[in-house]
């Protein structure tokens, strides 16, 4: 879900291996699609982090968990647009205004999926096999309940009409 960029091989190696460590969602688990690009560069005894034009600075040395923490909480501002509705991926909410829906960890699974694979779409099978790597049999009945129960979910509380398309096992995000 995001990308790390960075003018220093060694440095954007280290980040890198320190952000899987923690489970964080780079864009290798999504097929090399992501949301947000991370640009990191080191000047002196800083270490800047920006996205698009914020921008966040370290003085170093710093402990990684600190510089992780500021990380996350400066990637949870950021949202994607979904016509008139902000997505917010690291916070697991949708929202229009004052109203909020927020999402289960299967749902955001989905939501990240779908909108990595907007154009495209993505196989019934793969998607599955990225939220219960562990199921050794494919249902796609429990995906099926878990895309009605996030459509209900969010017409309920943000009288959000999303419509998901099936065909040739390929599922599509369709948004009005």
């Amino acid at each position: 879900m995001i990308n790390i960029e960075c003018d220093d091989d060694f440095l954007r190696k280290s980040i890198t291996v320190l952000f899987e460590q923690k489970k964080f969602f780079l864009k290798n688990y999504y097929s090399n699609k992501f949301f947000f690009n991370l640009n990191f560069y080191q000047q002196d005894d800083f270490l800047y982090c920006s996205i698009e034009n914020d921008q966040i600075k370290f003085n170093l040395p710093k402990n990684f968990d600190e510089i992780f923490e500021k990380i996350y909480e400066f990637l949870s501002n950021k949202n994607i647009n979904i016509s008139k509705f902000k997505y917010y991926p690291f916070k697991q909410l949708i929202q229009n205004e004052d109203k909020i829906s927020f999402l289960s960890e299967i749902q955001n699974q989905i939501m990240i999926s779908l909108l990595l694979n907007i154009e495209e779409g993505i196989e019934k099978n793969k998607l599955i096999k990225n939220i219960w790597p562990k199921d050794k049999d494919i249902f796609f009945n429990k995906l099926d309940t878990h895309l009605t129960n996030l459509k209900n979910q969010l017409q309920n509380d943000l009288n959000f009409n999303l419509k998901f398309s099936s065909k040739s096992g390929i599922l599509k995000l369709g948004i009005n």
